[in-house]
């Protein structure tokens, strides 16, 4: 049994974009964070947050033509704040954030091997379509004393699912008896393999 058995394909790429994010050197000291369900503090600066912004579905292919199948494309999230006085330096230091994301996840060959990726259970993203950055100055939710300097940038992948249905009375064998006269009978057994399709995009 692997993680895709109880939780999305969206949440496990989510989680590997965290990961690798929270593994360098250059977050070392960010607080980190995968929701915005608690608000940040300014104890909890400089920060890193990557979170699922939204997943849109549409039919892969005719939605009328075989099992059910979508094509998503999924938003990510990445929220970077620096506590910094000098507007300059400030600018400079999330533009940093925002290059340093870039490089680790657009050029990391195991999440973005279409084939075989670093992913759980061999999940994959079939491509990177959208990108949008902004850059964001002061908080509503920290005193006005604290300058604050944030990058938001989002990011959507593309992947694909397939879900055939759960058919629990297939068809395993069918046993064909002709009966050429009272002396000559001819038996043919089929049988059919059953094995149900993976719901992993491909």
């Amino acid at each position: 049994m692997g993680i895709t058995d109880t939780q999305s394909y969206g949440w496990v790429i989510r989680n590997a974009f965290y990961d690798t994010l929270a593994a360098d050197s250059f977050f070392a000291n960010h607080f980190k964070r995968k929701t915005k369900m608690v608000p940040i503090m300014a104890n909890q600066l400089p920060y890193l947050g990557v979170y699922i912004i939204d997943e849109q579905m549409i039919p892969d292919g005719d939605a009328n033509a075989g099992g059910v199948s979508f094509s998503h494309t999924l938003r990510i999230g990445f929220s970077v704040m620096l506590v910094m006085n000098d507007q300059d330096q400030a600018e400079a230091g999330i533009d940093a954030a925002f290059w340093k994301i870039m490089n680790l996840l657009w050029t990391n060959t195991g999440l973005l091997n279409v084939m075989n990726s670093t992913m759980p259970d061999n999940t994959r993203i079939e491509s990177t379509i959208r990108g949008v950055r902004r850059q964001a100055f002061g908080h509503a939710q920290l005193t006005n004393q604290t300058p604050l300097a944030e990058l938001q940038y989002d990011v959507s992948v593309f992947y694909r699912t397939y879900w055939e249905p759960v058919i629990p009375d297939t068809l395993d064998e069918v046993d064909v008896t002709v009966q050429m006269n009272a002396d000559t009978s001819f038996k043919q057994v089929y049988t059919f393999d059953q094995s149900r399709k993976d719901r992993k995009h491909g």
